[in-house]
C-alpha cells in the first residue's frame, strides 16, 4: 500500500514538473499580425496598441518590422532592453497572419513559435 502511494506521488510529480517549467506566453492578433510575448513584458493593452499601429502600416517585411518594432517599444511603454530576441514569421500555409515573437529568454523560442503557429491555425475568428 505504501509503495503504491509513493509510486502515485512520483508519477504525479513527473506529470506536474513540465507544467511548472513552462513559459507563460500570451498571443494577440490583428487582421495582419499575430504578436506573441511573455506576460511579464507586455500587457494586453500594450499589445493591442502595437497591433493597431502595425495595422496602419499594413503588411511589412521582416527587415522593416525588425527596424520599426525596436524603434517604437519605448513609445508603447515596453522595456526594449529586456527583449533578447525578436522573431518575425512570414505568412504561409500554416500562418494566417505575420507572426511577431518577443522573447526575454531565447531558449523559449521553440515553444513561442509553436504557440504562435498553433494559435494562428486554430483562431480565425478572434
Amino acid at each position: 500500500m505504501k509503495a503504491r502511494f509513493t509510486f502515485g506521488v512520483m508519477v504525479s510529480l513527473l506529470i506536474a514538473a513540465p507544467a511548472w517549467a513552462s513559459i507563460n506566453l500570451n498571443s494577440s492578433r490583428s487582421n495582419v499580425y499575430r504578436l506573441t510575448y511573455p506576460s511579464d513584458l507586455v500587457t494586453p493593452a500594450q499589445a493591442k496598441a502595437i497591433l493597431a499601429e502595425l495595422d496602419k502600416l499594413g503588411p511589412a517585411d521582416e527587415a522593416k518590422l525588425k527596424q520599426w518594432l525596436p524603434a517604437n517599444f519605448k513609445r508603447f511603454g515596453i522595456a526594449g532592453d529586456r527583449i533578447k530576441k525578436l522573431i518575425v514569421l512570414p505568412r504561409d500555409k500554416e500562418m494566417k497572419e505575420i507572426g511577431i515573437i518577443l522573447l526575454t529568454k531565447p531558449e523559449d523560442e521553440a515553444a513561442a513559435i509553436a504557440v504562435t503557429v498553433k494559435s494562428s491555425k486554430s483562431n480565425s475568428s478572434d
